[in-house]
């Protein structure tokens, strides 16, 4: 009854809050099909917030932004997600289609979310479905539109079917003793049912047996997975089934445990350890809707495109934990575009994708070639800017806040003078890779690279264009440069590097006798490598030893905090990189459990549980990054720029776990020192900025900005 209550209680205050999106955004004026960018309303409705759905929105986004239907050119984009529940679902297609003044475009990511707005489309809105991997499966037929049929005339798009059967084929090639593929599924999902009748008919024509079982939540899934397992299969096939996903984690190391190889149609999943994946790119499918949704908002017929299947595949690699009759033929590792191998940096190149079906490309250039199209993309000239980051971790929001200011301070005014776009790759290499392929296509006239994997990723990409990185600790490691002042013609930008002997002054002062001491790091990021190595050499230098435990995303690092701090370490001195900012809390409970204290390199290290940190202000070097980048747009060469170092240390405190860990620093210490503390959320109390201590109060004329 419990679980009832809360499931309508989510649906209602989902539904009003879709109602009151609808109202707020509703605006005067008529409707139609566009001939170009002008102000039109699209809604998207995703079915949840998975990765594939997350992805594919942030392709879709940021392509018909890129060919002008954008916010300053007065698009609108409300945005649907009724968390995966299936009333408020059909509550909000409801609320879409009989939206007072309706919407331009409606463009529905799953097959759940394709199915429902059909049923609630009396008015005949055009409409774009994307993430349908079976358009038959739900009435839809592949080919062209055909009166009678269970296609709607205003409905464009193409299917997404997995390559199953090439999957199959590449296990067999790695392999070839291989017979028995095992798989869980849920038949009442019509995507994992027509995955599972495809794979039915590869494997008879391989010679293939199939051990299959059915479960339908995680729980369900996983446990029908051990039985499996438990039956001798030589590979587990994750096929495309939405539980299937979400259990993925467990899946994978449940199969690693049994010694049994995993194979998977998500290609993110190489990340995870899963074995062979080959699949769709979440992202590219997403640019491949924004084809469809660019024709019907420059007034092509839906009924004029032909529903095809279309699939931009991708392939990744995990090498860990193979039996001996399992390899990796060279032909395969060239095509994949992530390798990972144990203990090493994943290898990965940029995939190149076609951008939707030959139909659908030859009807947008048809309609972009009358004159009435060109002149409505027509844009006017002002310098563009393509910000590009890896994830947003605490230290990116500093940085980035810094630039913004600063840039605001410079006179850029976003859509006036200047146009600006931010990328968030959200942890997942593929998409960081996709991301900068669409900015090469842009071709913006400075790209703004946070994080060491986005300058890389940009590197590779945009070899001719012109980058001003920043948040990367050393540009000449990522592969930006020989020095700092002899680099890449096109390259300049802001280093973070972290001020090691400050750290090992402060810490010997905190813990007279240090001798050991620990870090949390990532294998697959060159800048926290880069770090581990130069904070190695540092500390050995001086007879400290550093105690170093490997983990590449944020939720690795819990279980790499606790086997670190049971090392018998004296403190964890943490370096900064993109995972550890984001899991910091983590490393900062495991220190507590294990009675010892965290010292970070981030100046927001304290916020998260730190007991001191000794950083970089990473707020400045956000406004030296937009001192660089408006330099470069006022006629400078970035050759002619130095690699750029912020000027000032800070060192924070939190007096309370100073006293619980009984630390007493000295007065000179403490003098340039700033206070923080921790709050339940694990945020600075009172402000983002930390404040300085009474000692320092007095005499800061000459030290790092402090909050008003």
């Amino acid at each position: 009854m419990l679980q009832r209550a809360r499931r309508l209680i989510l649906g209602i205050g989902l539904i009003l809050i879709a109602s009151a999106v609808l109202v707020l955004t509703d605006r005067s004026g008529g409707r139609g099909a566009a001939a170009g960018p002008k102000a039109v309303r699209i809604a998207v409705v995703q079915f949840s917030n998975i990765a594939a759905f997350e992805g594919g929105k942030a392709g879709l986004l940021e392509y018909l932004r890129s060919v002008g239907y954008s916010e300053t050119n007065g698009t609108s984009f409300d945005v649907f997600n009724p968390a995966a529940d299936m009333a408020t679902l059909a509550q909000m297609c409801t609320q879409i289609a009989t939206s007072a003044q309706g919407y331009d475009l409606v463009v529905t990511l799953g097959t759940a979310t394709t199915q429902s707005f059909i049923r609630a489309n009396a008015r005949g809105t055009p409409h774009v479905m994307g993430f349908v991997a079976s358009p038959p499966s739900i009435n839809i037929p592949l080919g062209a539109f055909t009166d009678g049929s269970g296609r709607p005339a205003s409905l464009a798009g193409f299917g997404t079917m997995q390559p199953v059967e090439e999957l199959f084929k590449s296990f067999r090639a790695c392999n070839p003793q291989g017979r028995r593929v095992g798989f869980v599924y849920n038949p009442a999902e019509p995507n994992a049912e027509a995955n599972a009748k495809l794979a039915r008919k590869v494997a008879g024509e391989l010679g293939i047996e199939l051990i299959e079982a059915n479960g339908a939540t995680v729980t369900e899934i996983t446990n029908a997975a051990d039985v499996v397992v438990s039956r001798g299969i030589d590979v587990f096939w994750l096929l495309a089934d939405t539980g299937v996903n979400a259990a993925a984690p467990t899946l994978i190391k449940r199969c690693l445990a049994a010694g049994v190889p995993t194979m998977s149609n998500f290609p993110e999943m190489g990340a995870m350890g899963c074995n062979l994946n080959l699949g769709s790119d979440w992202h590219a499918c997403g640019v491949s809707t924004g084809v469809y949704a660019e024709l019907l908002l420059r007034g092509a017929r839906a009924r004029d495109l032909p529903v095809e299947n279309f699939v931009p595949t991708r392939l990744t690699l995990n090498l860990g934990e193979l039996p001996t009759s399992w390899s990796f033929s060279p032909e395969l590792r060239a095509r994949a575009s992530e390798i990972h191998s144990p203990g090493q940096s994943p290898v990965l190149q940029m995939p190149s994708f076609e951008q939707a079906p030959a139909s659908a490309l030859s009807a947008l250039a048809a309609l972009r070639a009358k004159p009435s199209a060109q002149r409505a993309t027509s844009r006017p000239t002002m310098p563009s800017v393509a910000c590009l980051t890896y994830n947003r971790t605490p230290n990116f929001e500093e940085c980035y806040a810094g630039f913004l200011e600063e840039w605001s301070r410079l006179g850029y005014v976003d859509g006036v003078n200047c146009r600006m776009s931010l990328r968030d790759a959200q942890f997942d290499a593929g998409t960081l890779n996709t991301m900068a392929a669409t900015i090469a296509e842009e071709r913006p006239d400075i790209v703004v690279t946070f994080t060491t994997p986005a300058l890389q990723t940009a590197l590779r990409r945009m070899p001719d264009q012109t980058i001003v990185f920043s948040l990367s600790s050393s540009g000449v490691a990522a592969g930006a440069g020989k020095t700092e002042s002899d680099h890449l013609p096109n390259v300049t930008g802001a280093q973070v590097g972290a001020d090691w002997d400050r750290m090992i002054e402060v810490a010997r002062a905190a813990i007279p006798g240090l001798r050991r001491v620990g870090t949390v790091f990532s294998p697959g990021e060159a800048n926290s490598a880069y770090f581990r190595t130069e904070w190695q050499a540092r500390l050995a230098a001086v007879g400290i030893e550093l105690v170093a435990v490997g983990a590449d995303k944020p939720t690795e690092i819990p279980e790499a905090a606790d086997a670190l701090a049971a090392r018998g370490l004296q403190a964890i001195l943490q370096i900064a990189d993109n995972a550890s900012s984001t899991g910091f809390r983590s490393i900062a409970k495991a220190g507590d459990r294990a009675g010892i204290p965290v010292f970070g390199f981030s100046p927001t290290a304290v916020s998260f549980g730190a007991t001191l940190s000794v950083a970089r202000d990473y707020h400045d070097v956000g406004e030296l990054t937009a001192q660089l980048v408006d330099r470069v747009l006022r006629g400078e060469s970035p050759a002619a720029i130095p690699f750029a170092d912020p000027k000032h240390t800070v060192v924070t405190i939190n007096p309370d776990r100073l006293a619980r860990f009984g630390i007493t620093l000295p007065r000179p210490i403490l003098e340039d020192a700033q206070e923080a503390r921790e709050d339940a959320r694990g945020d600075t109390a009172g402000s983002p900025r930390a404040t300085p201590t009474a000692e320092a109060a007095s005499d800061r004329t000459d030290k790092p900005r402090s909050a008003p």
